[in-house]
């Protein structure tokens, strides 16, 4: 793994989400990078008996928001959401749920969907950790984190006042060739709600996806249906090609790039099986999003119905602060 893949990778996730750097972190609070072998060590001092997880007051926050353990059938995750199966769907509080963190909850029958971004499997390896040693009884959580109230937590699109000056325009090609569509259009709540950014839809005619901009390929999700990236114009952007097709477990794509690789406008990122994803998919809308917008950065959209990967798909403008 390269220093560079390092780089992008952290620099992506702290200012994405605020991780503690050790400059900058609480004087009492220890700063930890779990990998894959830490996760695992912590599984089996959990089942050993171990009272760590116990004390993790986000995996406390989210058993009671679901109802308590026994109310929790299932855990699993996508790109950007912890994905829960619970037993009786009346149980689950969205209000707690959206105090540990999460930018918006959506339910579907006993489906409960929880999006978080992409640190979302250490949410899931931290989760499945308490769980082990969780008491089946429902017990309200002490520690309580203090986030917007659920008015301030919903998601609106961000307003820019209509006399500002545009100093900086950037343009966003499409990844994809198909049609193109608004984010509120995209079948899914969390996307046309905006949870997890602003830009586009686009449903794929053709196999090849391809880099929107110059930038980094910041992460490749394990599935190869989502990957992070961000524009050397300093934009981090989510493509996530369909919808739920998490669940087909990398089947229908075919991946060209890794972690930290460099890439220029237009070089192949991955193919796709577009027969086999719009059989098997829910939707094979696909998000193309830019996840971390500042409050005077505005998305306008410049492409509607057929589009051709390379082409521009949306603005970003600047506004004058």
């Amino acid at each position: 793994m390269s220093e560079s893949f390092n780089y992008v990778i952290f620099a992506f996730m702290i200012r994405r989400f605020d991780f503690k750097t050790p400059e900058c972190e609480d004087d009492d609070t220890e700063t930890k990078l779990y990998t894959k072998a830490d996760v695992n060590a912590r599984k089996e001092s959990s089942k050993k008996g171990d009272a760590g997880a116990a004390t993790d007051p986000v995996s406390a926050m989210i058993t009671e928001g679901l109802g308590g353990k026994s109310n929790i059938s299932d855990v699993d995750c996508c790109a950007t959401r912890l994905r829960i199966t619970v037993e009786d769907a009346g149980k689950v509080n969205e209000d707690i749920l959206k105090q540990s963190g999460s930018r918006g909850i959506v339910k579907k029958g006993q489906g409960v969907q929880i999006i978080y971004g992409p640190q979302v499997t250490v949410i899931k390896a931290n989760l499945e950790d308490y769980l082990e040693t969780a008491d089946d009884s429902l017990e309200e959580t002490e520690e309580v984190i203090e986030r917007p109230s659920s008015e301030e937590n919903a998601v609106t699109e961000k307003t820019v006042k209509d006399e500002g000056k545009v100093t900086e325009t950037i343009i966003i090609s499409s990844p994809i060739t198909g049609k193109a569509v608004e984010v509120a259009e995209i079948p899914d709540e969390g996307f046309a709600g905006k949870m997890m950014g602003d830009g586009a839809g686009v449903t794929p005619t053709e196999a090849e996806i391809m880099a929107p901009e110059d930038g980094v390929v910041a992460f490749v999700f394990e599935t190869k249906h989502a990957l992070g990236f961000q524009t050397d114009s300093g934009l981090e952007m989510l493509l996530h090609i369909g919808i739920d097709t998490v669940a087909l477990n990398g089947q229908g794509f075919e991946v060209f790039v890794e972690n930290g690789q460099s890439v220029k406008k237009g070089d192949l990122l991955m193919k796709i099986d577009v027969s086999y994803l719009t059989e098997h998919a829910p939707s094979l809308c696909s998000p193309v999003l830019c996840t971390d917008l500042k409050e005077n950065q505005k998305v306008r959209l410049l492409a509607e119905g057929e589009v051709k990967a390379g082409e521009p798909l949306f603005a970003v403008d600047c506004y004058e602060k």
